[in-house]
């Protein structure tokens, strides 16, 4: 009789062990459990808590402390702040449409249709001056309200998609190739050059603008997406069919441009060297002009002195004083002289110096 007890006194006491310790494991689930929605939210994410289904509230980075599941759920989502990209994508195969491209036909048995040509293009656009072009393009949207964006779920990037495709038609339409790209290198010249490169940088803005609009209002209809676009990347390309043309048409004009170019620095030499000719010209006929005029006053000084006598009487004296001075040597350098006196008939012979 004293054996049994001692016999079940381990027994029992291994019993208490083991319930101890599937309390403390219990305790220590129920712990896990209530603090599994304890989290530090990162600086670029913020949640939305979800208590039974419905979106409860919203916290940015920091300390979340929320109910565990199945109570509050919580979702992380980019933060306010953070742009995610979107890339475009049109449809594409390995099809080679013979309006848009290149087309290497074995035979001549192929035959497109209407309607597979246009399912093979629709990767390009139609400008507003009848060009056709191509748009590769990242879309960088924000989220503005988080409780819409969980709610459209998986239904954003393809309604992005949806309002880039439908605004970019419309946007191409009303714009031409310029716009998009430097296709006509001849006709941004100057000025013109400058307006199309703005016009260029304005696409992207015009084109961000014209999809958030269209979020607005989807926003008004209470079908919001709760995103906003923040940046577009575009790239424009030409169909591989045109590309050889208009790269033609560039160096052709690179080429006019050079041979004008050239031309230009031809005529400004000729124009330098003909100035140089000029003043040179200028300058010696000058040199003549002054010299001739100093040699003229030099042979009327001493007439210009008789000429500025101030009585008549002196002007005369100095006069014949001068003719006196002068008729020798004059006569000196005669062979003969015939003197005639202009009031009568008689005539007088001087004989000259003996040769």
């Amino acid at each position: 009789m004293s054996g049994t007890p001692a016999a079940a006194t381990p027994f029992a006491g291994s019993v208490r062990l083991g319930f101890r310790m599937i309390y403390a494991a219990v305790l220590l689930l129920a712990v896990g459990w209530a603090t599994s929605n304890l989290r530090q939210i990162a600086p670029d994410n913020r949640a939305v808590v979800l208590r039974f289904g419905r979106v409860d509230r919203v916290r940015n980075a920091g300390l979340l402390l929320a109910w565990p599941r199945p109570i509050e759920e919580v979702r992380l989502l980019p933060a306010r702040d953070r742009q995610i990209a979107l890339p475009i994508a049109f449809q594409r195969n390995s099809f080679q449409s013979d309006e848009t491209d290149v087309q290497f036909a074995p035979n001549d048995d192929v035959i497109h249709l209407q309607g597979d040509r246009d399912i093979n293009n629709a990767a390009y656009l139609l400008t507003g001056d009848g060009a056709v072009v191509q748009l590769d393009a990242t879309v960088f949207f924000e989220i503005t309200d988080p409780t819409a964006y969980l709610l459209a779920g998986d239904r954003v990037q393809p309604a992005l998609q949806r309002l880039f495709r439908e605004s970019v038609v419309a946007f191409a339409a009303s714009h031409g190739l310029d716009d998009f790209l430097v296709a006509r290198p001849e006709r941004s010249t100057g000025e013109a050059a400058a307006a199309l490169a703005a016009r260029r940088r304005a696409v992207r803005g015009d084109l961000q603008n014209s999809i958030n609009a269209h979020l607005q209002a989807l926003r008004a209809r209470r079908q919001g997406l709760g995103v906003a676009i923040s940046r577009i990347d575009l790239v424009a390309l030409l169909p591989p069919a045109a590309k050889p043309a208009f790269d033609a048409v560039l160096t052709a004009v690179q080429t006019a441009d050079q041979g004008a170019a050239a031309a230009r620095s031809d005529a400004a030499r000729m124009v330098q060297e003909a100035e140089r000719e000029r003043d040179r010209v200028l300058a010696e006929a000058t040199a003549a002009a002054s010299e001739r005029v100093r040699a003229a006053k030099a042979d009327t000084a001493r007439v210009a002195a008789l000429e500025s006598q101030e009585t008549p009487a002196t002007r005369d004296a100095l006069m014949a004083e001068a003719y006196r001075e002068q008729i020798g040597a004059i006569m000196k350098k005669a062979g003969e002289v015939t003197a005639v006196d202009t009031r009568g008939g008689q005539q007088l012979l001087l004989p000259g110096p003996t040769p």
